[in-house]
């Protein structure tokens, strides 16, 4: 009979990583690979998980074993939309057996090591996930503009927003004005920023936090409001049942200490990746035979 090894994907839109792990969970090798959104295309997202399998394999000595011996779980970015959820799982994949669901199911699974708890991602955009009793509770992740209260794209465009009505005069001064217009000018920056993706408002996070150190009023109100939405999102999962939580992303970071203290004793580290997240839901979901 076949050996089965048991592969953990987290398919996210920068990168693809895979864990490969035993029957008994014993990580046996990783492998990574490009981007792997759906949304971005679907046969990238196919062909990213493979190759990161077949990475995992090499790295893990086990380049005899094939993928058709693979159970694999994928937490996949994107997977919220049920028209990509359903073309996943119509994938006429080579792995034994193949399970998705979201990024962020798989992360709460792993943080968590499948018990009850909640994540919440406050990076470049936002999204926050409980589960409870085998029931899952999800927030946010609408995608940005819309529905990117708190995150680094987010203080980007309130910081843009800023800049713009100071430069005109209708608007309180802020010292991020001439951090923001030291390389170009307001209408060229305005020009470029028009149409500009999450990612890049995103790359104005890191200024906000620092004009908000040096006491700029603006950038303070920015980060408290910021503080204030976690603190929503937070005390949101509590109510629906969920006491452990754990922070990811850059700005969720950098905002925890800023918590009310009664508010920040229900964070606590993950216990596992994301990885370990999906290769325990693959185990879960994995055909009999």
């Amino acid at each position: 009979m076949a050996e089965y090894y048991y592969l953990g994907i987290d398919a996210g839109g920068t990168q693809c990583k895979a864990s490969l792990y035993s029957h008994d969970q014993q990580l046996l090798g990783t492998g990574i690979s490009g981007p792997s959104n759906p949304v971005n295309g679907l046969e990238i997202a196919q062909n990213a998980i493979v190759k990161a399998a077949e990475s995992a394999l090499k790295t893990a000595s086990l380049t005899h074993v094939g993928l058709n011996q693979l159970c694999v779980g994928a937490g996949v970015a994107g997977l919220h939309l049920p028209s990509l959820q359903h073309a996943m799982e119509q994938w006429r994949h080579p792995f034994h057996s193949f399970y998705c669901t979201t990024d962020l199911h798989a992360a709460v699974t792993g943080m968590h090591q499948g018990q009850d708890g909640g994540v919440i991602i406050l990076g470049t955009g936002f999204s926050a996930l409980g589960k409870v009793k085998n029931e899952l509770h999800a927030i946010g992740g609408y995608g940005f503009p819309i529905n990117a209260e708190g995150s680094g794209a987010w203080l980007g465009l309130q910081a843009v927003k800023s800049v713009l009505l100071a430069h005109d005069g209708i608007g309180p001064h802020t010292s991020m004005l001439a951090a923001m217009t030291e390389h170009e000018d307001v209408l060229t920056l305005a020009s470029r920023l028009n149409h500009a993706s999450s990612t890049e408002f995103a790359t104005f996070a890191p200024l906000v936090f620092a004009h908000a150190e040096q006491r700029d009023l603006l950038a303070k109100a920015i980060i408290e409001q910021a503080t204030e939405f976690l603190q929503r999102v937070i005390l949101r999962l509590n109510d629906l049942g969920v006491e452990e939580i754990v922070l990811v992303g850059s700005v969720a970071q950098r905002l925890q200490s800023r918590l009310k203290k009664s508010i920040r004793e229900c964070i606590v580290p993950g216990k596992a990746s994301a990885e370990y997240g999906a290769m325990l839901l693959a185990k879960q979901h994995k055909p009999n035979g």
